[in-house]
């Protein structure tokens, strides 16, 4: 009956700590092509991390014109290569059937990109050209997207007494405390209780 417990006292402990692990859901970051270039001009460090994707958009208003990303994925400076990657010709708008069905099933408004080895993409700084074409002319700008490594473990450096504690931290310690209590009360409250039984 002792050791029964004791182990379960060491479990019901080890389930109370908590694992200070930051998980990482996969994010889709938004990137809208203009007339002028892309907005935003390009995603620094700290943004994104592998797994994450580039939802990107034609928001140019202007009749006839397309838009794609054509991504320097060997670093190569050579962006049509055999390695490389270029998102589909995209447009403003895709016409519907009433129904609301696209008409032409090659035309495109959207692309989501995404961020892993599996696709390509390498973590690091990777370059992209942005390319406008109207009518045989093509106008071309510069673009850039920078993704780290998705990494789980906890920051090395702890908040200072400055930063405010969210809401969830600030609740789930008292709790934590009331449970580990409770538990130590029912450790001691058991064997009294077999004793009174004999």
């Amino acid at each position: 009956m002792g050791r029964g417990l004791i182990s379960f006292f060491i479990v019901s402990i080890m389930l109370l700590i908590p694992l200070n692990v930051q998980a990482h859901d996969p994010k889709n970051y938004t990137i809208l092509l203009f007339e002028d270039g892309p907005t935003p001009g390009g995603v620094a460090p700290g943004i994104l991390v592998e797994n994450d994707s580039l939802f990107v958009r034609n928001h140019d208003s202007r009749e006839n014109f397309s838009h794609r990303l054509q991504v320097d994925l060997d670093g190569d400076g050579i962006f049509n290569g055999i390695d490389d990657y270029e998102t589909n010709w995209l447009n403003s708008s895709c016409e519907l059937n009433e129904t609301g069905v696209k008409i032409d099933n090659n035309c495109n408004a959207h692309e989501v990109i995404l961020l892993s080895a599996d696709n390509g993409f390498l973590q690091g700084n990777i370059s992209i050209t942005h390319q406008v074409r109207f009518e045989g002319n093509m106008t071309e700008y510069d673009f850039y997207v920078n993704f780290g490594e998705d990494i789980h473990i906890p920051p090395n450096n702890p908040p200072i007494g400055t930063e405010e504690i969210s809401t969830d931290e600030a609740v789930s310690y008292p709790l934590i405390i009331l449970l580990i209590i409770s538990v130590i009360g029912i450790i001691f409250i058991i064997p009294q209780l077999t004793k009174s039984n004999e």
